[in-house]
């Protein structure tokens, strides 16, 4: 024992040891250490200072990843007239507000990464259902927003950006670019119309649960064919097909993540 840690001390010494891993911070690409909780730049939090409780029941619980609000410039409201980037705000809106599905919310889980520190085989996993937790903050908007989701079929960038501030840095997607110098195929993000889960959230800041197993099997049925996992998120805006009324929820970003020991950010559940 006393020759290995000689020889650890001496590997120290010599600069020899392995360094820790290296990544860049989704809010601002700042190279931080993996096990760094927040980024010293742009101080978005990068690690969970604790381990939450569940909400309910799950092999496997997602808690970490990427998201942005994008709004189209025309929304009818003095602080969104602009299309600024809004990836490290801690609530935003979903819903329509000067125009149909002009307010929506894009946002991609590391699921692989938890599914590796759960200890399962991605490639083996029986996938049998898939629930996404929202958890809406306290405003006047309506009691509840029907929403449809779609999985994205291209990448976007997080950004640190927020809404409501003078600045404008573009350094992230907004409703026109997946991220900078890349534009959308479709202003408001690629995704693909055939595979769509519905749901509701509900207002008030009450928590909400929608099945979204369809999006992560067409997931799960490309792995089986390239034998890689690929997965670019996905975008929620409102059911046209309910006939919304103008109107917004305000929900709780993954920035957010918990007030107290309750966890207010968005969860991916896998059953």
């Amino acid at each position: 024992m006393k020759k290995i840690l000689l020889l650890m001390a001496a590997l120290l010494f010599a600069g020899l040891l392995p360094a820790a891993a290296i990544s860049r911070c989704p809010g601002c690409s700042f190279l931080v250490n993996s096990d760094t909780a927040e980024c010293p730049k742009c101080l978005k939090l990068l690690r969970w200072p604790f381990v939450p409780e569940r909400s309910r029941r799950g092999r496997v619980v997602v808690r970490t990843g990427i998201d942005a609000f994008i709004r189209h410039p025309h929304a009818n409201n003095r602080s969104w007239r602009d299309n600024r980037n809004a990836g490290g705000d801690l609530t935003g809106e979903i819903g329509v507000w000067g125009g149909p599905t002009t307010l929506r919310y894009l946002l991609r889980f590391e699921v692989a990464e938890a599914f590796a520190l759960a200890g399962f085989n991605i490639a083996e996993f029986e996938l049998k259902r898939v629930y996404l937790k929202i958890t809406s903050d306290k405003n006047q908007g309506p009691a509840e927003m029907p929403v449809i989701i779609y999985p994205l079929t291209r990448p976007f960038q997080e950004g640190s950006d927020k809404f409501r501030t003078r600045e404008k840095k573009h350094r992230g997607c907004d409703w026109y670019y997946s991220a900078p110098l890349l534009t959308w195929h479709n202003e408001g993000g690629d995704f693909d119309h055939k595979i769509s889960c519905h749901g509701i959230i509900k207002g008030g800041g009450n928590v909400s649960y929608i099945e979204i197993s369809e999006i992560f099997r067409a997931s799960w049925q490309n792995m089986q064919r390239s034998n890689s996992w690929q997965d670019f998120g996905m975008i929620i805006m409102a059911d046209l097909q309910k006939n919304v009324a103008p109107g917004f929820v305000t929900i709780f970003s993954l920035d957010s993540r918990a007030h107290g020991q309750t966890v207010r950010s968005p969860e991916l559940y896998f059953e």
